[in-house]
């Protein structure tokens, strides 16, 4: 029994018959084989070219017949039209490929209830050609319900409706659900998006996204990667075509670092996560070997200590799990070899860096025979340990230390206290640690005091150390820094790094402040305020109540804070005295549409205009010299302070008030919203008033804040009623309710001006 020919075989032998004329093996060929022959539109322009030199194309249009019946008959609807799109251009009016089109598009078209519509609009059944009206076919598809439109600015659209009659396109956006276009408009302003692409999914079925970001967040990237030119995107953008629609804004954070591990994981994707939200990643067309990857982020040209080390890391883990990759140990060998000599008049940090390396590197893959240097002569030539901020690797730094504190004992212990405020968290953790709580508390108090002197100078090593006082791991500091001393000292540090941050300053100290406010907040917040319950149970009774007064007018900590940090402070310490009454700048009040409006607008001013503004005079008034004598600025900062404070105040305000509305006024009786007149039976004079908020209150016009003495006394009264009025200077008038109407049923009070907010 002959062998089966593959594919390239089958269709080398037909090109080979052909072009020597043998047109019967090829008939005959072609019918054995039809199963076989290929899909792809590619060998059958070069068959038919030579089939045309060999005056064969009536025989040629009837194979091509019969490959497309067998296609057809097995139901392979999409196949024929990928080869109908091949060979229509060359019989662009066979009589005897058009019912194979027709059968084709309603088999590939069958849940398209508009079809046979479209097959009669197109002209298909006519004698038009077939190449013009399998184009128009694919066009016309593109505007049918359920497919999806891109704008600019109005988003994603999916089309509802289309009526062939009038050329018209309804489609759904999200701000116009029944948008009515021209079939010409929508192709001229509107892009089309396949059915497969991620936006068209995102705007169908968004449940089918969230579902896979659950189970599978590196197939939603690849999925979204698919979709991209170029195959990539940058971290920021996926966030932007990922939020909110398909992962909750407050919920990125979390997925995204569930999401990062995944992907370095994944062998199509070509993923940095250290390049931040600019680096781009990148969907492969094959899938990368775990050696492959490391080969090219080792050997890439910005590879610095920090990567090289941590792929070193890698391959150690890996080795025996999957193989010893001897080559590439060796190649990577060889590399930091050249390193070293090229670094051999360099620092020791330097040098020592390549020595750990290489070593790592030879006990990782001991089979490849390589053979480290000793790092102990560089270590020797080490005296001052602020060398180990040198190191890209703080791991190797580590290392590093370790050795000289055991070479150097209580004189490297007095080093390490020193370079502590000054080293990178996980540095500062190990200098710490050689830190013995009994015979170096004072080494490490004073570190600490240096520390907490220049916060800004250090955040992180600062955060973990005022974490680590708060949360009771450092015991044997208990008596010097308590938390009922290092709370204090933060929030006032808080109130500094917040005053930084609306002047301004450099910007990197400035960056450094407002990471600290967030990590504080965070800090003092966690537990449900378990550092704040600590620190109030130690204290005494008016601290405690000083500490309370300081979060409530504190202008870094936001009013939800405030108000928990103040539950939990009463609940911990119920024998705190009770807070002063409230005035009524302190209550929740209420307010109309038009008075909440006006006033978030007022906000909106000072924010975006007054302070900015403002900010810009100190800055210029500073680069005039010395402020002393500068009335300018004595000036800005004074109306600085005052902004902030209005800034500050309406921000609480707006924060508690309770908008009211028409609907919700009752008449019955005075209250807030209503108008009332009444019989002044001392006069004998009828007076109208309205009671509104603080906002509305004009008592010229007898407009009443709810909170006024005056309307306090009338509330609650309904018409009939006979009510005395005590008058603060005293004295009394008698008044009798006449009549009581809904106030903001009568004027604009419950509208919002009209125009921008």
């Amino acid at each position: 029994m002959a062998t089966p020919l593959t594919q390239q075989e089958l269709t080398g032998q037909l090109l080979e018959w052909t072009k020597e004329n043998k047109l019967q093996q090829v008939e005959a060929c072609w019918i054995e084989q039809i199963g076989a022959l290929p899909s792809q539109g590619a060998f059958y322009k070069n068959w038919l070219k030579a089939m045309r030199r060999a005056d064969a194309f009536t025989q040629a249009e009837e194979l091509l017949g019969l490959l497309l019946e067998n296609r057809l008959e097995n139901h392979k609807y999409r196949t024929a039209l990928r080869l109908l799109a091949a060979i229509l251009p060359i019989f662009p009016k066979s009589a005897l490929l058009r019912p194979a089109l027709l059968e084709a598009l309603r088999g590939a078209y069958a849940d398209l209830e508009m079809r046979e519509a479209l097959i009669r609009h197109i002209g298909l059944t006519g004698d038009g050609s077939l190449v013009e009206g399998f184009q128009a076919f694919q066009e016309w598809y593109k505007l049918t319900p359920g497919q999806v439109y891109q704008h600019y600015d109005w988003g994603e659209g999916v089309v509802q409706e289309l009526d062939l009659s009038a050329s018209k396109v309804t489609l759904a956006f999200p701000a116009d659900p029944a948008k009515l276009m021209t079939v010409e408009g929508v192709r001229k302003h509107l892009a089309h998006i396949e059915a497969h692409h991620y936006l068209a999914q995102r705007t169908k079925d968004p449940e089918s996204l969230r579902k896979l970001a659950e189970s599978d967040p590196a197939a939603l990237v690849k999925r979204v990667l698919a979709s991209q030119t170029g195959r990539q995107v940058k971290q920021g953008e996926l966030k932007a075509l990922l939020t909110p629609s398909v992962i909750a804004a407050e919920q990125w954070n979390g997925w995204w670092s569930r999401t990062r591990e995944a992907l370095k994981l994944d062998p199509y994707l070509d993923f940095d996560p250290s390049g931040g939200a600019h680096t781009p990643i990148h969907l492969r067309e094959l899938p990368r070997s775990f050696e492959q990857e490391i080969e090219e982020r080792f050997f890439a040209e910005d590879a610095g200590t920090a990567l090289k080390a941590e792929l070193i890391r890698q391959l150690a883990r890996r080795a025996h799990e999957a193989g010893l990759p001897l080559a590439l140990a060796k190649r990577m060998g060889a590399r930091l070899e050249e390193d070293r000599q090229l670094l051999a008049e360099a620092g020791p940090a330097a040098r020592l860096e390549v020595a750990y390396m290489l070593e790592d590197l030879a006990l990782a893959i001991p089979e490849a025979g390589l053979r480290p240097p000793d790092s102990a002569p560089i270590l020797a030539a080490i005296g001052d340990y602020r060398i180990l901020f040198e190191m890209d690797n703080v791991d190797y730094g580590i290392r590093a230390f370790a050795r000289l504190i055991e070479r150097d004992g209580e004189a490297g212990c007095q080093q390490a206290a020193a370079l502590l405020p000054l080293a990178p968290v996980k540095l500062a953790q190990a200098l710490w640690g050689a830190l013995d709580e009994e015979n170096h508390l004072d080494a490490a108090v004073a570190a600490l005091q240096r520390l907490f002197d220049r916060p800004l100078a250090n955040p992180d090593t600062y955060a973990w150390a005022v974490r680590a006082t708060l949360d009771g791991s450092w015991s044997h500091l208990h008596d010097t820094y308590p938390p009922s001393a290092v709370v204090p000292d933060v929030l006032e540090a808080m109130e500094n790094w917040q005053r930084l941050a609306s002047d301004g300053g450099p910007a990197e100290a400035v960056g450094a402040a407002k990471s600290l406010l967030s990590r504080m907040r965070t800090l003092l917040a966690a537990n449900k305020f378990e550092a704040l319950a600590r620190t109030v149970q130690a204290m005494s009774r008016d601290a405690a109540n000083r500490l309370r007064h300081t979060i409530q007018v504190h202008p870094a900590l936001p009013a939800a804070f405030r108000a928990q940090a103040d539950r939990m402070i009463t609940l911990t310490r119920r024998d705190l005295q009770e807070a002063p009454a409230k005035s009524a700048e302190d209550e929740a009040h209420y307010c109309t549409a038009r008075a909440y409006s006006d006033k978030l607008a007022e906000l909106r001013t000072i924010t975006s205009t007054k302070i900015p503004k403002n900010s810009k005079v100190i800055e210029e008034a500073r680069m005039e010299g010395d402020l002393r004598e500068n009335a300018g600025y004595q000036y800005a900062k004074e109306e600085q302070k005052m902004l902030v404070q209005q800034q500050a105040s309406l921000s609480d305000l707006l924060s508690r008030a309770q908008v009211v509305h028409a609907q919700e006024i009752d008449p019955a009786t005075i209250c807030f919203g209503t108008q009332f007149r009444v019989l002044n039976l001392k006069s004998h004079e009828e007076e109208t008033y309205t009671i509104l908020g603080r906002w509305e209150a004009n008592p010229e016009r007898h407009i009443l804040s709810m909170q006024a003495p005056l309307a306090q006394q009338f509330m609650g009264h309904k018409v009939g009623d006979a009510v005395t009025i005590d008058h603060p200077g005293g004295g009394q008038t008698p008044y009798e309710i006449l009549a009581i109407e809904n106030a903001l049923e009568l004027g604009a009070w419950d509208k919002a001006p009209e125009g921008p907010a």
